[in-house]
């Protein structure tokens, strides 16, 4: 029979994607535009 070898946890350590950056960025932006149309929206709509 042959030798049982346990599996290491960290063996290999997986490298992240070189376009994460640019990618995380670019949701930011989206999510910050997102903000400053609804509050331009609200504003606009104001009962003032």
């Amino acid at each position: 029979m042959g030798k049982f070898k346990p599996v290491r946890a960290n063996a290999k350590k997986t490298a992240r994607p070189q376009g994460a950056a640019g990618c995380v960025i670019l949701i930011l932006l989206i999510m910050v535009g997102v903000m400053v149309f609804l509050y331009l929206v609200m504003k606009s709509n104001a009962n003032g």
